[in-house]
């Protein structure tokens, strides 16, 4: 089980974005000491303050020349119109060069309908966007020059500098909340990271059964000239204290709130064409908008608690065939953080890497 942090510059009231990042900074770094994985942010917009990272690239940058050994991946790059798949590219390619081979790159097709109208997507084409952005980083990643003439993007044959250290690609993955984007991930040979788990443990089992399948019928066969093997869950919220009274007082306005964003999101784009599947699974949980008890018990995506706790938790998910898990430790004071993450490294990542060496 492989331990990552995903953090979004949420700005907590009386604090600024500019102290914010100072503050992500020092977490990074932190989290690199103590062994977590791997470190990422989303690219967001026009969603303060809990999203304040809308130019992820140049925060990667700042935090590649802080930080040694954690992996830095992009949680995620919206492939859709205002991202053109070789700005992507030319970018990946800077952080890896920068970061000495520790770029990844997450993929997604956005799920906010407010970013989707401001940069003029219509949400029944954010698939179609997505799969053609893909295409064109796949024939990127294996040659110099290319060509496309996919259904979005006609490039005429054109050479693509820089190039990736990491050859031919860096590791590539797709956030996925339903199951069938979990098969199609397998399918095409790109990890995936499931995310938005509060439809329970059931709902992530067949998301997992999804992506094995799609990955067994693959039989080898990639898009990227390399396949990327690997399922990873987000917890939405995490925080490790020493007892878990603390830990549930510290987080627990955290947990409810981003619970709450969650439901107003999707919400209405369950009523989208390619995004209905998200609709029912909504109407269930809206009776458990303020029940904390039932983040914590019934789905995957709070886990709040002692280190004990964490690494119950996490036993489970690996039983579950979860190969990593990416947690999100923000929205709360600085200093409490910096003791999450501690604690998480001390207590809860070695735990798990003396697992790997019995292996």
């Amino acid at each position: 089980m492989k331990i990552g942090l995903i953090q979004e510059g949420e700005v907590m009231p009386g604090n600024t974005v500019a102290q914010r990042y100072d503050e992500m900074i020092a977490e990074v770094e932190l989290a690199d000491r103590v062994g977590f994985h791997c470190w990422g942010t989303s690219e967001q917009h026009f969603t303060p303050p809990r999203f304040s990272v809308a130019a992820p690239e140049i925060l990667y940058a700042a935090i590649a020349r802080q930080t040694k050994n954690i992996k830095l991946r992009i949680m995620c790059s919206v492939l859709l119109q205002w991202n053109h798949p070789i700005l992507v590219a030319e970018r990946l390619a800077t952080l890896d060069i920068v970061s000495k081979g520790r770029a990844e790159l997450a993929t997604a097709r956005s799920n906010n309908l407010t970013t989707l109208a401001a940069f003029g997507v219509d949400p029944s084409q954010t698939r179609t966007q997505w799969e053609d952005s893909m295409a064109v980083l796949a024939k990127i990643f294996e040659k110099e020059y290319i060509e496309h003439d996919g259904p979005v993007w006609k490039i005429p044959r054109v050479p693509i500098l820089p190039r990736c250290i990491q050859s031919p690609n860096p590791p590539i993955f797709v956030a996925a909340s339903s199951a069938q984007s979990h098969k199609n991930a397998g399918e095409i040979g790109i990890g995936v990271i499931s995310f938005d788990n509060y439809f329970g443990f059931d709902y992530l089992r067949e998301c997992i059964d999804a992506y094995r399948s799609g990955a067994a019928e693959a039989a080898g066969r990639s898009l990227m000239p390399k396949r990327t093997d690997l399922l990873s869950v987000l917890i939405i919220t995490a925080f490790c204290a020493q007892s878990k009274q603390d830990a549930v007082n510290k987080a627990r306005d955290i947990s409810l709130g981003y619970f709450n964003f969650i439901l107003d999101l999707y919400a209405p784009l369950g009523k989208k064409i390619s995004y209905e599947y998200l609709d029912k699974k909504i109407l269930r949980l809206l009776d458990h908008r303020t029940d904390m008890d039932f983040l914590l018990t019934e789905t995957p995506s709070v886990l709040v608690g002692t280190p004990d706790e964490f690494i119950k938790r996490l036993r489970l998910l690996e039983e579950l065939g979860v190969e990593e898990v990416v947690m999100r430790i923000d929205g709360m004071p600085h200093e409490d953080i910096m003791r999450s993450i501690e604690l998480i490294g001390r207590e809860v990542i070695p735990a798990f890497k003396r697992t790997r060496e019995l292996i």
